[in-house]
């Protein structure tokens, strides 16, 4: 009789990652972004409140009480006080972020550059096809760096907040909803030690800015020149933004299960997008998820728009040039 030797069978060890996986975190990362948005409405709101019911026209007082006529100078101080510590701070911030002093014009590029950059890390992160990934944040190096640039879009945000002279109105505007879309999660990614591709891609949105910029710098000096850049800029703001859309929505699947995503890259999502607005349409690539084609659906009544519009436009403007050209130069001759 012969004995088989009993090899013992190896189990294979889980995947920490995938361990992590089975519990989404993608709601924290959105609620932050969510809470900070609402938090801030409240706040202008009941600020609002308050200096409608402290502002308020003040009863007569009797002229000849002196204790009267002291309250009444006291209260005329103090409010002359706060009056100029405001004004002045809201004229410091107003010079800042105008662009027309040269530390404001450094400012203005400077935050432009770093949106920049912060977009090539999104970039990078979203060259793989994970969404969502369970990292901590000590290893992370373009979290790390990411934070840093967030860090000084906050200072930033607060800056323009001082010198809104609509507050809640500035609340409500676009680049004010990139900052509560990008700035908020990276710091829950700290807590969490995971990290969530969100909607950083929102960051594109700068680009829309590159006109102005080039303007501050003197570089365009044409009407045509800024046209052209300001359809260009639009174009690719609103094209990155939306391949950005398809490429969280896709690779994250359907909720609440996540049982169907595709895993698409950034830039196969940005090849899928012009393809679609051109009316080419391969059918190469195409979305999955009822989220990523309800976007689609809507977004193509836009994309197909600006299309139509900003392509044949630009062409136009690079097509056509001055009769005459250059500077008029006096030199010496012959009369």
């Amino acid at each position: 009789m012969s004995c088989c030797e009993i090899c013992p069978t190896e189990i294979p060890t889980p995947n920490p990652n995938e361990a992590c996986l089975k519990e989404r975190k993608w709601w924290c990362f959105l609620l932050s972004s969510i809470f900070t948005f609402l938090a801030g409405l409240v706040i202008v709101l009941l600020w609002r409140v308050f200096a409608f019911f402290c502002c308020r026209k003040e009863p007569e007082f009797s002229p000849n009480d002196p204790k009267q006529k002291e309250q009444k100078a006291a209260r005329q101080n103090k409010q002359e006080f706060e009056g100029t510590f405001m004004t002045e701070a809201k004229d410091w911030a107003g010079e800042l972020i105008s662009g027309q002093t040269t530390t404001g014009r450094i400012l203005v590029v400077l935050v432009f550059i770093l949106s920049i950059a912060s977009l090539i890390i999104y970039f990078i992160d979203a060259s793989s096809e994970e969404v969502e990934k369970c990292q901590k944040w000590s290893q992370n190096v373009t979290q790390q760096i990411d934070l840093a640039f967030n860090i000084f879009f906050m200072v930033y945000f607060f800056i323009r907040f001082i010198a809104a002279s609509d507050k809640l109105w500035f609340m409500l505007e676009m680049y004010s909803f990139v900052d509560y879309f990008t700035i908020p999660p990276s710091f829950v990614s700290i807590y969490l030690d995971r990290t969530w591709i969100g909607l950083r891609f929102l960051r594109a949105l700068r680009l829309m800015t590159v006109p102005d910029i080039l303007q501050y710098l003197n570089i365009l000096k044409t009407s045509s020149s800024i046209r052209l850049a300001q359809l260009v800029s639009i174009f690719i703001s609103v094209w990155l933004t939306a391949a950005g859309i398809i490429h969280l929505l896709e690779n994250s699947g359907d909720p609440m299960e996540f049982n169907n995503p595709q895993q698409l890259s950034y830039w196969t999502c940005v090849y899928f997008l012009i393809v679609t607005m051109s009316t080419v349409g391969y059918g190469d690539v195409y979305c999955q998820t009822v989220l990523g084609r309800t976007f689609l659906v809507f977004f193509l009544l836009v994309g197909l728009a600006i299309f139509a519009s900003c392509i044949p436009e630009i062409i136009d403007l690079i097509g056509t040039r001055p009769k005459y050209g250059g500077t008029l130069k006096n030199e010496r001759g012959r009369r």
